[in-house]
């Protein structure tokens, strides 16, 4: 029956506008990745972003910033504003939705979707309050960390799997739309639109996905529910793979195959992590060149949290990643309980405190950058 409607209504998706990736030129790309750079290193004040995709050998910085609809992000989103809501779902999923409170019970994850019948584009970034309800933009609080971003072209078969991706992660959509012609096409975005989570007898609390780009570029897809309650990188990911790898995230502490980033180096400027809201991680071995772009953090508290990331393979991107690595801890340590950490991981804890996460409660959003440190019986801030 769903293979007979995609076979009739190809017929007329020929007429559509066709929903793609976009190129620092404007132009249809099959898949891309970027990451933001920090305020304080980036001459567009937060907003200047470096650029890579299937064309590319290295990292290229963008000329255009990430507020302007001429920037690879900025084109591919503004898909989303001029879609035609009679032929197009869509959703824009954020667990810091611009405009609302943060509901610490959902996901924490972030991204775009815009599907016609032909097939569309998927967008996974790491950016809270992004993107803004009515028109393309990039907010304020968005440019003092670094940013990651992943964007995927995709047939229209692919919108199931992404929705069963989205499912898991327990996605807070604030941006819908679903024409009746495609719930046979994908069933369960309708539940995704509606936050309808896993059933009570479901057992299996995480999903993995294999499948490709419209130019048959290999893609795993990694989602956990709150309920697997452990990390995403090191109980999921990394065995899965099969490999060791550096993640950059908000850290939580080394830990076997898994290493945390501590400084990142793009066109020989160097961050560190502590200035860094992104959320990646590669491959250390160059027999599976692979990249993870995700919207996770390393984080006890994100433990109970769903979420995910994307994983591509791919030498000359997983080069690329690998160069930016700076350092990264490789003490190969289980992150310590808090009861016995140490005095300088206690700092660190307090440091964190006043780096911008936002408290996981319903409350008034504090500025970035204002948020006070938590009292001492409770964890630490997460960064979303």
């Amino acid at each position: 029956m769903r293979e007979m409607l995609v076979v009739f209504l190809a017929i007329f998706a020929l007429a559509e506008a066709q929903f793609k990736c976009k190129n620092m030129d404007g132009k249809d790309v099959d898949w891309f990745a970027a990451i933001k750079l920090p305020a304080n290193i980036d001459v567009w004040n937060g907003r200047g972003f470096v650029y890579f995709d299937s064309t590319y050998k290295q990292f290229v910085l963008s000329e255009n910033p990430l507020n302007s609809t001429k920037s690879a992000i900025g084109a591919t989103l503004s898909q989303l504003y001029s879609s035609d809501p009679k032929t197009t779902a869509k959703i824009a999923y954020n667990d810091d939705c611009p405009g609302k409170e943060v509901d610490s019970g959902r996901g924490h994850s972030k991204g775009v979707a815009v599907f016609g019948l032909s097939g569309g584009f998927w967008l996974i970034h790491s950016v809270p309050n992004f993107p803004p309800p009515a028109k393309y933009d990039y907010p304020e609080t968005g440019t003092k960390y670094a940013q990651s971003f992943l964007c995927l072209t995709l047939g229209i078969d692919n919108l199931e799997d992404i929705s069963q991706y989205m499912r898991w992660s327990q996605v807070t959509p604030f941006i819908t739309n679903m024409p009746d012609h495609f719930k046979l096409l994908a069933p369960h975005f309708e539940d995704v639109i509606n936050k309808k989570s896993l059933g009570r007898s479901d057992t299996k609390f995480t999903l993995s996905l294999n499948f490709e780009t419209v130019m048959h570029k290999k893609v795993n897809a990694f989602a956990k529910h709150k309920k697997f309650g452990a990390d995403l990188w090191h109980d999921f990911i990394a065995p899965s793979l099969g490999t060791s790898m550096a993640v950059e995230t908000w850290r939580n502490g080394a830990a076997k195959d898994v290493y945390d980033v501590t400084s990142v180096n793009l066109f020989g400027l160097t961050y560190a992590s502590s200035k860094d809201h992104s959320k990646w991680g590669v491959s250390m071995e160059e027999s599976t060149p692979t990249v993870c772009i995700g919207d996770v953090n390393r984080q006890e508290s994100q433990f109970k949290r769903g979420g995910g990331a994307v994983c591509i393979r791919d030498q000359d991107l997983w080069k690329a990643f690998k160069k930016a690595v700076g350092s990264f801890n490789d003490c190969g340590v289980v992150p310590e309980k808090k009861s016995s950490k140490s005095k300088d991981a206690k700092k660190a804890d307090k440091k964190a405190g006043t780096t911008g996460e936002k408290p996981e409660k319903k409350t008034k959003k504090p500025k970035e950058g204002s948020a006070k440190p938590e009292p001492k019986k409770k964890q630490i801030k997460e960064k979303n």
